[in-house]
């Protein structure tokens, strides 16, 4: 069920000035709207589409042929943003991937100008839903229309109630604008824009559950600066969110308490060799709060029905500090785990196991924005 918020339908971006951009971007409803795809292979598929997930602490990209499954992973790079230097870690990571200069790419955004909403309506045809969601969209997106990038897709049909589930995303223009902006300085042709929330849930669902996944399962990305969430019943999602607390929150907590600087707070996190239990009580307070609102998203979803998660799963950058896994287990009284995936994928030649397991952490929402070609061709 993936859901774009930009589509470029084959335009020239590179051509493209900022107004005109925006006057893209400013049609959004009516652009978007041959995006929404239901999960259905596609005949002859380009795959050469690349998964970039730009990022504030490090640069993701990947390449995935999905004519079979399991699908092979034919290329991939991980390059850390030093400086705040993101285009030079994007032109390493293009290079060590051997992507070519212009390399047609799917990006996402995600952080406080944006947002997903799944919202419960009653059942109705296209064109009712098409005229409703003109005024549904305004009551759930807290940002000025002018000022967003938005589409829905039908979630599920629940057919005994009458109702449908609809997911309505929007993105402020800003930010695809940004992320567009850099793309198009090094020469990518961007083919469509995503949320890494609905990217991460993209991914569970095409290579985690495949459509048998637990029955009720809650996948966290724990990023540098926020954690997407996705809670799944049966291999589709039902709520998805970001949560603003990241690594740099665990970071910023053990440099206060232990009177560090930045850097050798960053160093000790990683490392704690020896310190373990003096980093933990330090960023105690900042897990608590990322419990407490993994645990509201939890109560609000067991609110909606009588189903209740079973299984946590956490991934991303942040899920690799000490005690993390433990804390958020004892904390949410679910059974906790890595998101281990490797046994899905085939390795494309050249790729080694080795350091494929050791980064694969951080490509989840790189995989799932390479997913789209999935579902979409040219």
């Amino acid at each position: 069920m993936p859901l774009c918020l930009f589509d470029v339908k084959g335009n020239d971006l590179m051509k493209m000035d900022p107004q005109q951009l925006k006057h893209q971007l400013d049609e959004s409803l009516a652009s978007v709207r041959g995006l929404i795809r239901k999960n259905m292979p596609q005949p002859e598929v380009d795959h050469g589409t690349w998964g970039m997930d730009i990022g504030t602490d490090a640069v993701k990209i990947c390449r995935l042929d999905t004519a079979k499954k399991p699908f092979t992973l034919l290329a991939y790079a991980v390059e850390r943003v030093d400086q705040k230097n993101v285009r030079d870690a994007l032109s390493r990571a293009l290079s060590n991937a051997g992507a070519p200069q212009d390399a047609c790419c799917v990006l996402s955004v995600s952080g406080q100008g944006s947002v997903t909403r799944y919202v419960e309506l009653p059942a109705m045809s296209k064109s009712e839903l098409e005229s409703s969601m003109k005024f549904e969209i305004e009551k759930y997106v807290p940002f000025p229309m002018a000022e967003v990038v938005t589409d829905y897709v039908v979630a599920g049909e629940m057919k005994d109630k009458a109702k449908m589930s609809v997911l309505i995303a929007a993105a402020k223009n800003e930010l695809i604008q940004k992320k567009f902006g850099i793309a198009q300085e090094m020469g990518l042709r961007t083919r469509a824009m995503d949320l890494d929330a609905l990217a991460l849930a993209n991914f569970y669902s095409e290579i985690i559950s495949q459509g048998k996944g637990e029955p009720c399962c809650a996948v966290i990305n724990m990023g540098k600066t926020s954690c997407n969430m996705d809670i799944f019943v049966d291999g589709q999602p039902f709520l998805s969110r970001d949560i603003f607390v990241g690594g740099d929150d665990f970071t910023k907590k053990i440099a206060e308490v232990l009177e560090l600087d930045f850097a050798e707070a960053e160093k000790l996190k990683c490392g704690p060799s020896g310190r373990e239990e003096e980093v933990s009580a330090a960023w105690d307070p900042v897990l608590s709060n990322l419990t407490s609102e993994i645990r509201v998203s939890l109560d609000y979803f067991e609110s909606r029905g009588d189903k209740a998660v079973g299984l946590v799963l956490i991934t991303g950058g942040a899920s690799r500090l000490y005690g993390v896994r433990e804390y958020l287990e004892h904390a949410l009284a679910v059974d906790v785990k890595h998101l281990a995936y490797g046994e899905r994928l085939r390795l494309g030649e050249g790729i080694d196991r080795q350091a494929f397991a050791a980064d694969s952490g951080l490509l989840a929402v790189a995989l799932g924005l390479a997913l789209r070609e999935n579902h979409d061709h040219h």
